[in-house]
C-alpha cells in the first residue's frame, strides 16, 4: 500500500500510469467498462499534468506566477490523495 508521501513523490509516474491504463482499455474497446471512479481519477491526473506542464513551461522562462505554482501543488496533492484512495479501495477488494 503506497503512502501519501510516496504518491506525492511519484505523482508524475502515477499520473502517466492512470492515463496509459485508460488509453489501453479504451483502445481495446472497453471504454464503457471503465468505472466512474477510474474516470474521476483520470480527471485528477489530467488536471495535475496540465498544471504541471504550465508551471514547467513558465518555470523554464522564469515567468512562473505564485498562482500557477499553487495550482501545480494543489492539483498534485488532489491527485495523490485520489490515487491513494483508489489504490487502497481496490487493493482491499
Amino acid at each position: 500500500m503506497p503512502t501519501l508521501e510516496d504518491c506525492l513523490k511519484h505523482a508524475d509516474d502515477l499520473a502517466q500510469r492512470v492515463v496509459d491504463g485508460w488509453a489501453a482499455n479504451a483502445n481495446a474497446g472497453h471504454r464503457t467498462d471503465i468505472t466512474a471512479e477510474y474516470n474521476a481519477l483520470l480527471e485528477k491526473a489530467l488536471l495535475y499534468r496540465t498544471a504541471k506542464q504550465t508551471a514547467d513551461n513558465h518555470r523554464e522562462f522564469k515567468v512562473l506566477s505564485e498562482q500557477e505554482a499553487a495550482a501545480e501543488t494543489a492539483t498534485r496533492q488532489a491527485f495523490a490523495e485520489a490515487y491513494k484512495l483508489f489504490y487502497d479501495e481496490h487493493e482491499a477488494a
